[in-house]
């Protein structure tokens, strides 16, 4: 519901996975180190839930639980055979039917597999999915590699946003010379009318994401999974309030890795590792704008 100032939030990137239908053993493993690793770094600030292989799980009623701050939230899963996820879109497209007054499901399609046109077109025609998650280093592909671009042809033709994940990521399986976020500029001019959010403010390449993200009128990132490491989100967030564009940064969680929750709060947070200096501060203004704002540019249809 919006607050009292009538004020909406929308948590623009969310997954449901669970092990071991989806997800890989090794890639449980990993997850499960990385979500340690992250709770340290945040003081706990990051989703608790369970501490095993199952600590990535995101079941439908789980994720309906953590959502309930939110007024809208954007679910996808993520198809990359390359380091062993695999979400049904079907399942995504079954959930939100349940929710369709607060839930918009996304599809994935992994580029590298010979039917991935045919299945966007079956994610948008029959299940009714409204926009496309993608990841280079979980897939295994090169995105300035002209090969897969059909694919972002079809998403410009059926006005379906792209979720990158252009950045870091921990599986060992993962290829991350494939996540730099300049690798979308050829996408971005070349489709110009492809709306496109880049995952994590391309983290660690925050200010080649910045940049790209200036230039490219319809380029957003979100800020998901990045307070966990507070001087590198504060070096980012007063990059970003230099070159301009705050206004394009959306309010996500990630989850399972985090909760809007917890990443309002990080946000909130962002100006601790300089407090009682005289180093650059992100105004209470920017962080509004960020959480109950920026969206609506995005998107127009929750206004």
């Amino acid at each position: 519901m919006p607050d009292a100032e009538g004020r909406k939030i929308v948590d623009c990137h969310t997954h449901l996975m669970w092990y071991p239908d989806h997800v890989a053993q090794e890639y449980a493993e990993e997850a499960l180190a990385s979500k340690l690793i992250k709770l340290k770094m945040s003081g706990g600030q990051a989703y608790t839930g369970r501490l095993d292989l199952h600590s990535y799980d995101s079941k439908p009623e789980t994720h309906w639980e953590v959502s309930e701050p939110a007024d809208h939230v954007v679910v996808f899963g993520l198809q990359a055979k390359a380091t062993g996820l695999w979400v049904p879109n079907e399942i995504i497209a079954d959930y939100v039917k349940q929710h369709p007054e607060k839930m918009q499901g996304w599809a994935s399609v992994d580029p590298t597999q010979p039917d991935a046109l045919d299945q966007l077109d079956y994610c948008v025609q029959d299940l009714g999915l409204k926009g496309l998650k993608l990841g280079p280093v979980y897939q295994h592909f090169d995105p300035e590699d002209r090969k897969y671009w059909p694919l972002f042809e079809k998403a410009q033709q059926y006005q379906l946003p792209i979720m990158w994940h252009q950045g870091t990521t921990f599986p060992s399986k993962a290829k991350l010379k494939w996540g730099l976020p300049l690798q979308l500029e050829d996408i971005a001019m070349a489709f110009p009318d492809l709306k496109m959010i880049i995952a994590h403010i391309g983290h660690p390449w925050e200010e080649d994401c910045i940049v790209l993200v200036r230039k490219c009128p319809n380029v957003y990132t979100d800020i998901s999974a990045v307070h966990y490491r507070p001087w590198r989100y504060w070096q980012a967030m007063v990059t970003a309030m230099e070159y301009g564009i705050t206004h394009k940064i959306l309010l996500a969680s990630d989850f399972p890795s985090g909760t809007i929750t917890n990443v309002i709060n990080g946000l909130r947070n962002v100006n601790a590792p300089v407090e009682g200096t005289n180093l650059p501060k992100i105004p209470t203004e920017i962080q509004d704008q960020i959480i109950y704002e920026n969206w609506k540019s995005f998107f127009p249809e929750w206004v």
